[in-house]
């Protein structure tokens, strides 16, 4: 049941995340899918707090998919066992130790499924966040081409919608709270460690 679910999670994920680049009707409906929810947020205390506050919920929720999801010592164990593998194949060609080589050829194998279990292992998380996460920024995206005005601090009043560099203001704005308080649940959960 949970291989089940775990697949259904990733084939959902997976198709969320081609969704939004194929259609702007599936953009939409996934933002609209949420708007129930966070509308009355926004009415009530603006772009500024409400991204804010979904930063800090995606952050709460996808720092607990990893803790729940993702074996840290096991991790830690396939990443140290690659790069010794990896250190040892590469100063074998250097000095071109032929007999070396050959013994290293037949563990290439292993370390060959260890590294596919280590990217699915690092993976998972992502398309079960993605679940979730994508429609969020869906409905942020619909209030921010309605163009709200926020005061910030060294800039006075901008657009959210407007774009600096290759984002518009509101994906920075997200992104700086998302890190922080990612930063803040990763130490309480203890995750990684």
């Amino acid at each position: 049941m949970k291989d089940i679910l775990k697949n259904f999670l990733r084939a959902l994920g997976i198709t969320i995340f081609i969704g939004i680049f194929v259609s702007h009707d599936f953009r939409t409906a996934l933002g609209n899918l949420l708007a129930p929810v966070f509308d009355p947020l926004y009415a009530k205390v603006g772009v500024l707090y409400t991204v804010m506050i979904l930063a800090f919920i995606t952050a709460g929720y996808s720092t607990l998919i990893q803790k729940l999801t993702v074996d840290y010592k096991k991790l830690k164990e396939i990443q140290q066992k690659v790069m010794e593998f990896n250190k040892e194949y590469s100063d074998a060609v250097k000095k071109n130790n032929q007999e070396k080589l050959k013994r290293l050829e037949k563990e290439r194998e292993e370390v060959m499924r260890l590294q596919s279990q280590l990217m699915s292992m690092q993976f998972d998380p992502m398309f079960y966040t993605v679940v979730v996460t994508i429609p969020i920024f869906m409905w942020m995206y619909h209030i921010s081409t309605l163009n709200p005005v926020v005061n910030v601090p060294f800039a006075g009043e901008i657009h959210v919608g407007q774009f600096y560099l290759i984002f518009p203001w509101w994906i920075w704005w997200y992104m700086f709270n998302s890190i922080a308080f990612g930063q803040i649940v990763r130490k309480i959960l203890k995750v990684g460690q």
